[in-house]
C-alpha cells in the first residue's frame, strides 16, 4: 500500500490577543495558499526507511515517526519519502504541514481510526496557533479561538477551534517574497520569545476591532482594498507585540524595505508572515505577474537573495490518495533504517 500526501503552505496573519486577560490567549489569523507544497509518500514495508537529501530533515521525520509510533504502539514499518518541501523556517507553516501529512499517512497504512485534532497534539502542533491544523483539513481564511487557559493557569494541550472560516476570493492572489537566508523563530526559540512578551490590552482591542469591523466584512464583500488595508494595519499592529524580541516592527531590516515597495508597485495590503522571514502582498489575480516580477528586479537591484511566488488561496484541504503499489528501493546511500537496522548506517 502507498499512501501520498500533498499539502500546502500558509501565512500566519497575525494574532488578536497577546494579553490574556479575558481567559483566551493568542487568537490566530490565517490563509492557505495554494503554493508552495509538501508531499510525502508512505509504502509499507519490512523496515524503517526514509529518503531525503538533507540529514537534519531525515533526522525530523524520524523524531515525528517515533512520536507517532510511542502514542499508538506500532513499529513503522514504512518507506517514507518527501517528493517536494515547503521551505523550512520561512513562516510558511512548514512543520505542521510535514507533521500532519505524515501522521495521516501513518494513521491510513495502519487503519488507526482518529481525528486530525488528536493527531494534532500527538505530534506536538497547535501549541499556538492551529492555522495549520485548519488549512490541512479545510483550507480557507481561518481565525482560531486562542488557547483557553485552565483554572491553574496553564494552557490547555488541545489546539484552538476555527471560530470564523470562510473560501478566499478566487480573483485575488498574494505575491510572497521569501529572503534565502534569514530563519525565523522555532521549536524552543519560539517558547522562549513568546515569554516575553507582555503587551498592553489596548493594542488587542485595536487588532480586534480592526478584524471584526474592517476585515472581515472586507472579505465577505470581497473589497480587496479594504480587505488589504485592514492587512496592513494588523500586521503593523502584531508587529507592535514582538518589538522586544524582534527589535522592530519585521524580524529582518530588508523586511522595511520590501514591504514598502511591494506597496509602491500596488498591492493592496502587506506584511510579514509568522517570524518570517517570508513577506506578502495582496494583489488581483490580473496584477500579480507584474508586481511578483517588479519585486523580482527589486530584489537583484537591492542584492536581496530569494525568490519570489505568487500564490492564490486554497480553499480545500490537503490530497490524500490511497494507492496499490510494490515498496519501492530507494537506494542505501539515502535510506535512515532507524528501528530494525540503525547499526547498519552507522546509527545505532
Amino acid at each position: 500500500m502507498e499512501i501520498r500526501i500533498t499539502t500546502t503552505g500558509r501565512l500566519h496573519l497575525g494574532f488578536m490577543d497577546l494579553s490574556g486577560s479575558l481567559g483566551r490567549l493568542y487568537g490566530s489569523i490565517g490563509v492557505s495558499l495554494s503554493t508552495p507544497q509538501t508531499t510525502i509518500s508512505v509504502k509499507t514495508q519490512e523496515h524503517l526507511s526514509i529518503q531525503h537529501r538533507d540529514k537534519n530533515k531525515r533526522r525530523k521525520i524520524r523524531s515525528l515517526v517515533e512520536a507517532f509510533s510511542r502514542h499508538f504502539q506500532i513499529e513503522p514499518n514504512v518507506a517514507i519519502r518527501v517528493h517536494q518541501s515547503i521551505p523550512e523556517h520561512k513562516g510558511l507553516g512548514s512543520g505542521t504541514q510535514l507533521a500532519m501529512a505524515l501522521a495521516t499517512a501513518l494513521t491510513k497504512a495502519y487503519g488507526i481510526k482518529t481525528g486530525i485534532h488528536d493527531l494534532s497534539v500527538i505530534m506536538g502542533r497547535g501549541m499556538r496557533s492551529s492555522i495549520g491544523i485548519w488549512s490541512f483539513e479545510q483550507g480557507g481564511f481561518i481565525i482560531d479561538s486562542g488557547k483557553t487557559r485552565q483554572e491553574n493557569g496553564v494552557l490547555a494541550a488541545s489546539p484552538p477551534k476555527a471560530v470564523f472560516r470562510y473560501d478566499f476570493p478566487e480573483g485575488w492572489r498574494f505575491v510572497v517574497v521569501i529572503p534565502e537566508q534569514k530563519e525565523g523563530l522555532s521549536g524552543e526559540q519560539e517558547k522562549d520569545a513568546m515569554g516575553l512578551v507582555n503587551p498592553p490590552e489596548k493594542l488587542s482591542e485595536e487588532i480586534c476591532r480592526l478584524v471584526l469591523m474592517k476585515l472581515l466584512p472586507a472579505l465577505i464583500e470581497k473589497e480587496i482594498g479594504e480587505f488589504g488595508h485592514a492587512l496592513s494595519e494588523i500586521d503593523q499592529k502584531t508587529g507592535m507585540f514582538f518589538v522586544p524580541v524582534q527589535g522592530g516592527i519585521y524580524s529582518e531590516k530588508s523586511s522595511y524595505k520590501i514591504i514598502e515597495h511591494l506597496l509602491a508597485s500596488g498591492a493592496y495590503g502587506a506584511g510579514q508572515s509568522s517570524w518570517g522571514p517570508a513577506v506578502y502582498g495582496l494583489t488581483s489575480k490580473e496584477e500579480s505577474d507584474s508586481i511578483a516580477e517588479r519585486m523580482r528586479i527589486f530584489l537583484e537591484k537591492q542584492e536581496i537573495k530569494g525568490r519570489v511566488i505568487v500564490a492564490s488561496g486554497s480553499n480545500k484541504g490537503a490530497e490524500v490518495e490511497v494507492l496499490d503499489a510494490e515498496p519501492a528501493n530507494f537506494g542505501q546511500d539515502v535510506l535512515e533504517k532507524a528501528f530494525r537496522h540503525p547499526q547498519k548506517l552507522g546509527l545505532a
